[in-house]
């Protein structure tokens, strides 16, 4: 068991000023996580973090299951956030397997397969190398969002979109048991619907990775589901009260209210921003320095657009989630001038938030006011090779960003200045390139 590991992957980010740090008895430096979701065979590539913050590739293991490949964008393979998650209290690692099958004809006419995702669990040993514990069914299709407190574990299952899903099953958030050695049990009638809207005739039904955006391209079936559309993330609010899942194809912001149990109820809907664009993608949440308040971020794609393919046009809103958990928007659609922001980490300061753009090949950095207002600090903070989830990392007095490159299959390493820029400390190899690798996780 890792003493307070240090989760910063851009999930469901909690953040006190100074952060979780775990004691140097209990560790040796640290790790980065990175998800090669290769078609058929899912692996983990670990990589040994030293103290001043560059990588060097150290373990590769595999899932048990089967990832997306590129069946989807090979630079955005599951449409998604936090596919790899890190548990900073139980030293656990969970993973989503797509399944999907290598023989999927997506060629405009097929629906794609019925195969139900899977969950990968590893326990982290102190050196921060992994083994594999447990793989179960995700209770749905197309797996690709986690988020865990204690032993509850939740998933988005993204696939199956549609009114009528040919495989009998639509997109809905599933609840499972963790027990102390990482096996994964479910947890019955911990599972509710998501609705990712009707698409417009055949548009956005699914995307094979051919040319994105174009209509032709998006007539395969639904499983996999078409990533402008599908749901995107799941994360519980920092309270653990509630679960928050962002539906890009209806601009929708879910929240879940929380029984006793730990059981989701009838949920809040916010609808954000144009009503026909698709919109909201990774979130992550920011305390206030004395943790009375914290305010929601969400990535936005396609920005305030009422058509895609939209560039330089993506954006960042903040809300401030209430009790009941309706939203109250803080700052609305503020732009980047860069193409597809969809991942977001936020600095263990509190201060900065980190914006990975996938179709602009940089990362922005946003400032955060006290009262969760965003002020746009560098539209280009730093340059990244389609660049997709992001992982955070505070040590000794040092704070570093990390970010997995899916161009070309490396994971490149930032130190953050006080003043929130990015110095980069070089990239390490060993991921697919332009493959769909996706998912990070760090300590």
């Amino acid at each position: 068991m890792l003493c307070k590991l240090h989760k910063l992957a851009g999930l469901l980010v909690c953040l006190l000023a100074g952060g979780l740090v775990a004691p140097r008895s209990a560790r040796a430096d640290g790790a980065v996580y990175a998800m090669t979701n290769a078609l058929g065979k899912n692996e983990i590539i670990v990589y040994h973090r030293a103290s001043n913050g560059k990588l060097k590739l150290r373990q590769r293991i595999a899932t048990g299951g089967g990832g997306s490949g590129i069946q989807l964008d090979p630079g955005d393979s599951l449409g998604s956030q936090g596919s790899l998650l890190l548990d900073s209290r139980s030293g656990r690692l969970f993973a989503v397997n797509t399944e999907t099958r290598s023989n999927n004809p997506l060629d405009g006419q097929d629906v794609g397969d019925c195969q139900q995702g899977t969950i990968s669990s590893f326990q982290v040993n102190r050196y921060g190398q992994l083994n594999l514990v447990d793989r179960i069914p995700s209770g749905g299709l197309f797996p690709n969002s986690l988020t865990v407190d204690r032993n509850l574990l939740y998933v988005l299952n993204a696939g199956g979109p549609g009114l009528n899903p040919f495989c009998g099953v639509g997109p809905n958030i599933t609840g499972f048991k963790v027990s102390q050695s990482g096996n994964i049990r479910r947890f019955f009638n911990a599972t509710m619907p998501i609705d990712p809207g009707t698409s417009p005739g055949n548009f956005l039904d699914c995307d094979p990775g051919n040319a994105p955006f174009s209509t032709e391209e998006f007539r395969c079936g639904l499983n996999p589901p078409a990533f402008p559309r599908s749901p995107a993330q799941i994360g519980f609010t920092p309270d653990k009260q509630k679960l928050v899942v962002t539906v890009k194809g209806t601009n929708t912001i879910y929240v879940f209210p929380l029984s006793r149990n730990g059981r989701p109820t009838s949920p809040s809907l916010t609808q954000v921003g144009n009503p026909f664009q698709p919109t909201p993608f990774g979130f992550a949440f920011a305390k206030t320095y004395d943790s009375s308040k914290s305010y929601l971020l969400v990535t936005e794609p396609f920005g305030a657009t009422s058509t895609i393919p939209a560039p330089s046009a993506s954006a960042v809103s903040s809300f401030e989630i209430g009790n009941d958990g309706a939203l109250t928007t803080i700052t609305q659609s503020l732009p980047n001038g860069q193409t597809t922001s969809c991942w977001i980490a936020i600095a263990p300061s509190g201060k900065y938030a980190y914006v990975s753009n996938n179709g602009g090949s940089t990362i922005s950095s946003y400032q955060i006011g006290s009262d969760g207002s965003l002020t746009l600090l560098a539209s280009v903070a730093a340059q990244a090779n389609k660049p997709n989830d992001l992982a955070i990392v505070y040590e000794d007095g040092k704070s570093f960003l990390y970010v997995l490159n899916s161009g070309d299959g490396t994971v490149g390493a930032y130190q953050i200045g006080n003043d929130g820029s990015l110095t980069s400390l070089g990239s390490v190899g060993g991921l697919p390139s332009d493959d769909g690798a996706q998912g990070l996780a760090a300590y």
